[in-house]
């Protein structure tokens, strides 16, 4: 913190000075022959921004002197960056290609011809990401329309993107498909958010290229290029938050080695935090740490690429000691009272119960340039995921872990892409190799999850056609997958039963360029997924959710192998959406229907026993869901330095079989945002940005019954929650920066203030709603030094 004030205290000095930014860049922006109206020039550095009139003529003013980075936008045609050196001498020419990719909250490029174009998309670019260092991955991705959070507690967040997460989701890091532990509803990405440039959320089922892991959406987490020009540089990133007094920082390198083509990247970043709290008390043992680490190496020319990466991300995350109970009153006290039963002072110990994480990459790449456009790229990726989970346990036996697993990955993917003028498509296989093996002798009871073995491979054929203002794009995928469990009868015998699925995914879309500022895209997809081997054979305490979980192998809690018991997933979902946009107004809309027959969902059941207390059971069920919503996002720029931003989310959640509302669904939220990229000050990047998020009470909920009441007469077979859905509420954030440029290099500082009024509340995605309020105010102070030097 001194050195925080060290540094505002340099900048008022500098301040006071002053300095005469009276320049300007003049540029015409073209595609082809033809002068493109309404295209964006923004200037990175400043902030500032223009529009192109009618003849393709932009200009920027106020500008001081030195290297300015412009990003240019048009809406069906790729965004470039060009640098520009204050002043110049005469007007700048930028030239824009045709892009195939579709209308977003952001236009994203698409890599390669296998992804869709017809599905929708949005993503965090590098600025948004800057001001979300030190926040966790799937806390970030809060801030896009139609991506929520499954939390658990105040620092653990899973990604739920239309309603569906989990083993439904599919993340790439770096291009390779991560497998940890997704099944837990506490299990959090293992990713560093700092390796990544851009974040981008595939919001389509696509299933026919990544696999039935995709059925719900797919994250793209991709890091910067390796660089093949200019010489050392990197950015140091750190921040400090008031609430949990964590600290948080980050270090990248990169340069080229000696050798022509080769170039290298290491980052690195460490976390260390204590007790959140509330407005009104200490949220006990939620403290956190982490430690991560990636390294790149890369060799390119002008036929092939060659890539070697590697990553470690490592965590010790602290579990609300108030979500695990003694006995039925305190259980049935827990959720009914206002303040947890159990509150210390504020401390960075992490006691039981906790987790630790430790999940390492290694990931090697090769693509090769064919003839005319084509290329052939080949991708393998091993992985090894280690997850212990700490209870509170009796005869002193803390130091023991109640879950104690290792997930071994072996992935190797394989393209091949013909590119045409109007004709594109890509063809592959996946394959994919799991083993997981449970440390029983260390834990000393049964696990979880049993060990189990699994083998799976897909074949898919994606094709576009591009034909006047339509884009045709149309997909199918065969996938086979065999897997192996390893467990013990009620009468401790072991078994290995194993299961053959074999399933399909196709899809189809459209796209419709209207003019060169709107396009409408409709996308049908099919998607097949058989359950996961936790929805099958879980049985016993899972404590980051503080539940007892019976998976559908265990109707009556005694396990059964039975395929009756079980069918695939299939879904089918219908996305459209509308995008528009013009000098200084962009909108987008999205309307969406998803069907899924054998829908897997965990059930509340009863309350339990244990030789660790009284739990919650819940138990996996299949039933027919529907998930319909409606994303919107609007952007409106005025008076030149003033956007004001609004996204709206809502999705209905239906048990079509029971008729009845589905549980843990996302309610309806709003959020507004106003900001002003301040023209007035000698420094690049000023800003100032009022933010509002209304969250509403979830009205569509099963109905509540106590834990009390369920002793000895649990209802037969009817989805219900333990409590009812919490108030409505709203959040108000602020946040100010500003950069300060020291000749290549710059300085960046930002101060945020979120939940400004200290509002006390409770969301009803947080799966500890149950047992304790949400955080209260938070100060984050963010400095960053930029050091790349090309």
């Amino acid at each position: 913190m001194k050195y925080h004030l060290l540094l505002l205290l340099f900048v008022v000095g500098k301040l006071s000075m002053g300095q005469t930014c009276k320049l300007e860049i003049l540029g015409q922006v073209t595609a082809g022959n033809e002068r493109l109206p309404g295209a964006t020039i923004f200037d990175r550095l400043t902030n500032k921004s223009a529009t192109t009139d009618e003849q393709g003529n932009f200009v920027l003013t106020g500008l001081c002197a030195g290297k300015h980075i412009l990003e240019i936008r048009f809406i069906g045609y790729k965004s470039i960056e060009k640098e520009v050196i204050v002043p110049v001498r005469e007007k700048i020419k930028i030239t824009l290609e045709e892009d195939q990719t579709q209308l977003s909250e952001v236009l994203v490029t698409a890599s390669s011809t296998a992804r869709s174009s017809t599905q929708l998309s949005s993503a965090l670019e590098e600025e948004t990401l800057n001001q979300l260092h030190g926040k966790p991955l799937g806390e970030s991705l809060q801030r896009i329309a139609g991506v929520g959070a499954l939390q658990t507690g105040p620092s653990i967040f899973k990604p739920v993107i239309h309603g569906l997460h989990s083993q439904r989701i599919l993340i790439l890091n770096n291009g390779i498909r991560q497998e940890g532990q997704q099944w837990g509803t506490e299990h959090a990405p293992e990713i560093d958010p700092f390796v990544a440039k851009q974040i981008e959320v595939i919001k389509g089922a696509e299933a026919v290229r990544y696999g039935a892991d995709a059925m719900g959406g797919v994250i793209i987490i991709s890091p910067p290029p390796l660089h093949n020009t200019g010489g050392f540089g990197g950015a140091i990133n750190t921040s400090y938050q008031s609430n949990s007094r964590t600290s948080t920082v980050s270090i990248a390198t990169e340069g080229l080695l000696p050798t022509p083509s080769w170039s290298w990247r290491i980052q690195t970043s460490g976390k260390y935090g204590g007790d959140y709290n509330t407005p009104e008390y200490t949220l006990s043992n939620t403290g956190q740490r982490e430690f991560n680490f990636s390294a790149g190496l890369g060799y390119a020319n002008a036929n092939s690429e060659l890539e070697f990466y590697v990553s470690s991300f490592n965590a010790r995350i602290g579990i609300l000691r108030a979500a695990h109970a003694g006995n039925l009153q305190d259980l049935n006290n827990s959720i009914i009272s206002q303040r947890p039963w159990y509150v210390k002072d504020f401390s960075f110990d992490i006691q039981n119960p906790y987790q630790e994480i430790n999940h390492h990459l290694f990931k090697t790449s090769y693509k090769k340039n064919l003839s005319g456009n084509n290329f052939i790229k080949a991708v393998y990726g091993l992985q090894v995921n280690n997850r212990k989970e700490f209870d509170i346990r009796r005869a002193n036996r803390g130091d023991r872990p109640a879950i104690a697993m290792q997930l071994l990955s072996q992935v190797f993917d394989v393209s091949l892409d013909h590119v045409a003028e109007k004709h594109q498509g890509s063809y592959g296989l996946t394959t994919t190799i799991k083993i997981n093996n449970n440390d029983t002798e260390t834990t000393g009871i049964k696990p979880l999850i049993p060990d189990y073995r699994q083998v799976a491979a897909g074949l898919f054929a994606l094709e576009k056609i591009n034909w006047r203002a339509f884009t045709f794009e149309a997909g199918a995928r065969a996938d086979y997958q065999y897997l192996q469990a390893l467990t013990f009868t009620n009468t401790e015998t072991l078994i290995k039963p194993d299961f053959h699925f074999y399933y399909l995914s196709a899809n189809a879309g459209m796209r419709y360029a209207i003019n060169s500022q709107a396009s409408l895209t409709s996308n049908l997809s099919f998607s097949n997924r058989p359950p996961h081997i936790s929805e099958l054979f879980s049985q016993g305490l899972h404590h980051g959710t503080a539940t007892i979980e019976e998976g559908l192998l265990l109707p009556n809690g005694t396990l059964k192998i039975d395929e009756s018991l079980f069918k695939n997933e299939r879904s089918i979902k219908w996305l459209n959406s509308f995008a528009k946009q013009s000098k200084n107004f962009s909108f987008e809309a999205s309307l969406y229907a998803n069907l899924i027959d054998n829908y897997v969902f965990l059930q509340p059941k009863e309350t339990r026993l244990t030789i660790r207390g009284y739990f919650p059971v819940f138990a996996y069920k299949q039933t027919k869901a529907l998930l319909a919503g409606a994303d919107l996002t609007l952007n409106y720029t005025f008076l030149q330095n003033f956007q004001l931003t609004g996204k709206y989310s809502y999705l209905y959640g239906q048990d079509v079989t029971a008729n009845q509302p589905l549980i843990y669904m996302p309610p309806a939220q709003l959020d507004t945002e106003l900001s002003w990229n301040i023209p007035y000050l000698s420094l690049y990047k000023s800003f100032l940005k009022a933010r509002v998020l209304h969250v509403a009470k979830q009205a569509r909920t099963p109905r509540t019954i106590n834990p009390v009441d369920l002793e000895g007469n649990p209802p037969p077979n009817e989805t219900f929650d333990f409590m009812d859905a919490p108030q409505a509420y709203t959040l108000v954030n602020l946040e100010t920066g500003f950069t300060i440029p020291t000749g290549e290099h710059d300085i960046t500082f930002a101060l945020a203030c979120e939940n400004l009024t200290n509002q006390r509340y409770r969301n009803y995605m947080n799966r500890l709603r149950y047992f304790a309020d949400d955080i209260g105010r938070n100060f984050i102070v963010r400095l960053s030094y930029n050091f790349y030097s090309h």
